[in-house]
């Protein structure tokens, strides 16, 4: 391809053919015709410049704990984030994330510093730009609470710095999330405005939000984080109508019987997929049409997917 040929003059280090389920915490995905590991804040906006530049077709991947990729074959670049610089500015009560730095890891960092917002957050596997894509949250808390502005690349080869109102926010997703394509907005960093509380106070919310989900969820398997999304209006706060949820609709549906090939619904959460023995995409797509399907002949709901197919 030449669009390959003309980005390896400029990026170096390209890894071609190599299978994306490497990449994926779900462990399934084809190869790719190319992935670059970016290393920092300069590696991730030189290869989105140069990938611009050359008309490549790309995707900006995290941790990979919210995508499931396609068994098929991806022609055109997968850059894998790991721009991961984090900074504190205790006075201001501020944090600067890089989009590839560990989620939990900010959070820890802000907690060392007297810095609380996002506690109960803590476990969720992704990275700091992935959360934003998809607004992560949990149990009435989301990331966009905190975010006051992000740094990006837009789809027209442009660094902008832009406010939290820009990025559209709503439960579970934010107007980057579904505008897909060739040559897709970048976030590089992002800044949070956080609240002043004693550090240990923060750390025992901390260690509860970690306790939750150690009981609550397959931790240590080879999954991508809850599948659906909750209905609206059940994950307002800590009282949340359980009734409602995701998960107890699909328990009380028998999701939790549920299996396609080497993929099956966790017998621990039922909005939970684990990959138990080599189990391909297609496995794991036929699984939750599944699962949506019990669910709607039951309940008349209609689950919305939170994880996303590549």
């Amino acid at each position: 391809m030449d669009y390959l040929k003309n980005i390896k003059e400029e990026i170096p280090h390209l890894l071609e053919g190599e299978r994306l389920g490497r990449y994926s915490t779900m462990g399934v995905g084809g190869p790719a015709r190319a992935i670059f590991v970016a290393r920092n804040f300069d590696e991730l906006a030189d290869v989105v410049f140069a990938a611009k530049k050359h008309k490549t077709p790309f995707r900006v991947v995290g941790n990979g704990s919210n995508v499931i990729f396609s068994d098929d074959f991806y022609d055109g670049l997968v850059i894998i984030n790991k721009a991961s610089s984090i900074s504190v500015d205790k006075a201001l009560g501020r944090v600067i994330a890089d989009s590839g730095a560990s989620l939990p890891k900010m959070i820890l960092e802000a907690a060392a510093n007297g810095l609380s917002g996002l506690e109960k957050l803590y476990g969720i596997p992704g990275t700091v730009g992935g959360a934003i894509i998809v607004n992560a949250g949990a149990h009435g808390v989301s990331i966009s609470d905190f975010m006051k502005q992000a740094t990006i690349i837009t789809s027209g080869e442009k660094i902008l710095s832009c406010k939290n109102k820009w990025f559209g926010f709503d439960y579970r997703t934010s107007k980057l999330k579904y505008a897909k394509n060739d040559s897709p907005t970048v976030v590089l960093n992002a800044i949070f405005q956080f609240q002043r509380r004693k550090s240990d106070d923060i750390l025992n919310d901390i260690s509860k939000a970690k306790v939750f989900r150690q009981t609550h969820q397959p931790i240590g398997e080879r999954t991508s984080g809850s599948i659906f999304k909750n209905p609206a209006g059940t994950d307002k706060a800590a009282g949340e109508q359980v009734e409602m949820t995701a998960g107890y609709l699909l328990d009380q549906s028998g999701a939790k019987k549920m299996s396609v090939g080497g993929a099956r619904v966790s017998k621990i959460h039922a909005n939970w997929i684990i990959n138990y023995n080599n189990a391909t995409a297609t496995d794991i797509r036929q699984l939750v049409d599944k699962m949506k399907q019990v669910v709607s002949e039951k309940f008349s709901v209609d689950l919305e997917e939170e994880v996303e197919f590549i």
